[in-house]
């Protein structure tokens, strides 16, 4: 099914699912597909557990939010490299055990604005998690943020199964604040106890 126009973005699907908006609600009217991806939203809430951070560091705000379904021609992506080249877009995780090829990538969104590429970040921007892959057995995903110089690493989207198909996303979007860099890993793996691959992208904070 395709979009009868220029296709409605999820991120604009979402925010007219919590506050309508009468342009988004004329075109959802005609058009089947965008219509289809509206109501997996509003038939799809996932809440988040809202995570403790210490006292000493808090440099990750949760969030509650609708699972938004992707319109895949509607938004930019940017691929991770798997370890050990954490830096700028990249390749596919290949021959994760159990699952084969996997396609990890991460979308910054800024105001309503899908970012290419991001490498930076300021307070406000969100970030979403999407996994291409062909198993009939679906994935375990696992998001984990280290800031420069932890010891440890927070978990902003716990480990959770996903079905495999063509950029599928991952329940759960994190923002990240304070002045050090981050590094973004996404652990893939098939069933417990395995290691799985990963693949990680580092992000600094912006200058003003």
């Amino acid at each position: 099914m395709t979009c009868i126009g220029e296709p409605i973005s999820w991120l604009r699907l979402e925010r007219h699912a919590l506050s309508p908006d009468a342009a988004v609600a004329e075109h959802v009217a005609a058009c089947p597909a965008c219509r289809q991806c509206l109501g997996e939203i509003e038939s799809d809430v996932v809440a988040l557990p809202v995570l403790a951070v210490p006292e000493r560091r808090r440099t990750i705000a949760w969030w509650r939010f609708a699972l938004p379904a992707l319109a895949a021609a509607a938004i930019a992506i940017v691929v991770l490299r798997p370890r050990p080249e954490p830096k700028g877009p990249g390749q596919l995780l290949a021959g994760v055990k159990g699952i084969g090829d996997v396609t990890v990538e991460l979308v910054r969104d800024r105001a309503g604005e899908s970012a290419i590429d991001a490498t930076t970040f300021q307070a406000g921007d969100r970030w979403k998690v999407f996994v291409t892959c062909a198993s009939a057995g679906g994935a375990w995903i696992d998001v984990a943020v280290t800031e420069a110089g932890a010891r440890d690493a927070d978990h902003p989207i716990a480990p959770i199964h996903v079905a495999c198909g063509n950029a599928v996303p991952v329940p759960g979007a994190f923002e990240l604040t304070g002045h050090a860099s981050n590094e973004i890993c996404v652990r893939v793996w098939a069933d417990p106890g395995e290691l799985g691959k990963r693949a990680c992208a580092s992000v600094a904070p912006e200058t003003r």
